[in-house]
Parts: C-alpha cells; sequence; structure tokens
C-alpha cells in the first residue's frame, strides 16, 4: 500500500510539468475539447501557473498525509487513496472557474458538467467505501452458511469440499472487484498463479479459514466477532452429519 502512495504522489507532482503550452492541445483536459476560437482567446499562460503550483502542493501533501496514515492508522489509507484526490481536484476546478467561465457559453457548460462529474464520483466513492467498510455477519440454515453484508457469499454444504485453518493468506497479485485498506480486504482478488479468491477479512487476524467449494472460488474469512477455530469446528461438524 506504501507504494501506491508514493507511486501516486510522485504521479500528481509530476503532472505539474508534464503539461505545458506546447502539449496542452492534446493533454489538458476540457482544453483539448475546446474548438479554436476558445483555445486562442483562454487564457493558457496563467492557467499552467496555477496548475503547476496545484499538482506540486498536491502531489507533496498526497505524499505525506498518506505516509502519516500509514504510520498512525494503515486502515485510513483507503479513504485516503479514494477521497482525497476527487477532493483536492474538486477544490482545483473550482479556484480555476474565472478562467472557463469567461469562455463561450460551450465552454462553461463543459465546466458545470465536470463539476457535475466529479461530485458525483465522490458522492458514489464515499459510499462505496462506507458500504465496503459495514461489518459481515455469519447466518446458518438448514443447507447453507450465509455470510450476509458486503460481497458476502452463500456456500451450500453439500458443495463444501474442505476447510483449513491458516496462519497467512496466500500472494495476492492484484484486486479484481472490492476492498482493501489496513487490516480489511473485501471482495474478489487473484493470486500470482492466476487463481482467483474471495476474501472476507475485516479484523487483523491470527487464524483465516479457508473454505472450499466446488461451485465457488475459495473463500478466506476472518471477519469481527467470529471465532475462525470454532467456526471451522462447528462446519466439521455439520459436514458429518
Amino acid at each position: 500500500m506504501i507504494f501506491i502512495v508514493l507511486g501516486l504522489g510522485a504521479l500528481f507532482y509530476g503532472m505539474g510539468y508534464l503539461i505545458t503550452e506546447g502539449n496542452a492541445s492534446m493533454l489538458l483536459s476540457g482544453y483539448n475539447t475546446m474548438n479554436s476560437e476558445d483555445q486562442k482567446s483562454f487564457p493558457l499562460k496563467e492557467y499552467l501557473v496555477d496548475f503547476k503550483r496545484f499538482h506540486q502542493w498536491f502531489g507533496a501533501g498526497f505524499t505525506v498525509l498518506g505516509l502519516l496514515l500509514y504510520v498512525l492508522n494503515e486502515h485510513w489509507l483507503g479513504y485516503h487513496l479514494g477521497v482525497t484526490p476527487l477532493l483536492a481536484y474538486l477544490y482545483f476546478f473550482w479556484q480555476t472557474r474565472k478562467y472557463t467561465l469567461e469562455q463561450s457559453k460551450n465552454t462553461r457548460n463543459q465546466f458545470w458538467i465536470g463539476l457535475a462529474v466529479l461530485l458525483f464520483t465522490l458522492v458514489f466513492v464515499v459510499g462505496m467505501l462506507f458500504w465496503s467498510n459495514r461489518e459481515n455477519t455469519v447466518v446458518w440454515t438448514e443447507k447453507t452458511i450465509e455470510i450476509e453484508g458486503p460481497y458476502g457469499v452463500v456456500i451450500p454444504f453439500e458443495q463444501i469440499e474442505s476447510l483449513e485453518l491458516l496462519d497467512e493468506l496466500p500472494e495476492i497479485s492484484s484486486r479484481l472487484h472490492g476492498y482493501s485498506t489496513g487490516s480489511v480486504a473485501k471482495g474478489k482478488f487473484k493470486g500470482v498463479k492466476g487463481v482467483h479468491y474471495r476474501l472476507l477479512l475485516d479484523k487483523p487476524y491470527e487464524k483465516i479459514l479457508q473454505i472450499n467449494s466446488t461451485d465457488e472460488d475459495p473463500v478466506f474469512l476472518a471477519l469481527e466477532g467470529v471465532d475462525e477455530i470454532a467456526l471451522e469446528k462447528q462446519l466439521k461438524a455439520q459436514l458429518r452429519d
């Protein structure tokens, strides 16, 4: 996770140097969609001064805040990665509105559409982060074990092939969909050999229960309020009946 913070911080900082007057017509979002008349009247040189200054401060601040959260509470890094860039660009978008709102009607419309998209994305991301961070619960039925909550799963007893208690997760190469930060990881993930896993972890774990079934990717479980050792015993007893 720390390498993601460092990489994104360097990327944001470098953006201030990447966009120049020479390549803005291709690389600068918003400007590259203006017609030629709007581009001629747009104060590009002044805008790029603000653009560079913003990305220098943002790149440095994003990195410092990420490192601080990594030391104090790694769990909050997920929120930082998802929310901080959106808040920062909303601020920059609004602070530089004077450059856009003085242009043609089409350019002004693009500004308001862009602002609306950023606001919608922020609300969506914050909502998804809070939804993903909700607690999962284990529910028993006559024929299934159900993990209710974000990225939950229903596993029929007759499809369970094996159970295993692990001290560590298998090596994970990427997240396919879901959420992960600190001790929390929920969703589908890919292993180093291309195997897919479903992770349902929401606490610092000592043991992880692996459930292998015929119709589901292997499920790795370590949930708040659940004793994974006791759960394994219960499942084994259920499978013997």
